[in-house]
């Protein structure tokens, strides 16, 4: 069966996804979803400025064996912008933390030195195995409700 490979643009997290040439737009978002927590319904797809139609499959782009999209991801209603995402270290302790999208990863560090006792300097932030960085906003790595955001502490030997 043929497939394509493509990589998924737009943040700071870099999914490679293989898909039959059968499956639909909508397939893919799906596996997305599955991989981002991204649900199907706030993403969109582009190829050179172009919307992909979900209904469509993937034979009908004629992408080749390899391909790069462009995710976008709709803004959470204003309504509800808060939410909560799951730190988990990796001394088992597990908190819920609440944020908006457009908190900046400097600031959930800051959270997270608050309900965990952790200095900020001495830890490491990672969401679907990337290590992030403080300038960006947690929507880079695809932080989203329910969301697990690790939490590596680097202690340096004496």
């Amino acid at each position: 069966m043929a497939t394509v490979q493509f990589r998924i643009t737009g943040g700071q997290v870099t999914p490679v996804i293989t898909m039959p040439v059968s499956a639909t737009i909508l397939d893919l978002k799906e596996r997305i979803q599955l991989f981002t927590d991204i649900c199907m319904t706030r993403q969109t797809l582009r190829l050179n400025n172009q919307e992909l139609t979900n209904d469509r499959t993937i034979s009908h782009y004629k992408f080749g064996q390899f391909a790069t999209l462009v995710l976008d991801v709709k803004p959470l209603d204003d309504q509800y912008p808060k939410f909560f995402i799951l730190v988990k270290s990796c001394n088992g302790q597990s908190k819920l933390i609440r944020v908006k999208e457009t908190t900046l990863v400097g600031d959930l560090r800051s959270k997270i030195e608050r309900h965990f006792g952790i200095p900020g300097k001495l830890m490491s932030l990672y969401r679907l195995s990337q290590e992030m960085k403080d300038e960006f906003p947690i929507s880079a790595y695809y932080v989203c409700t329910g969301s697990q955001v690790e939490v590596v502490i680097n202690i340096e030997p004496r």
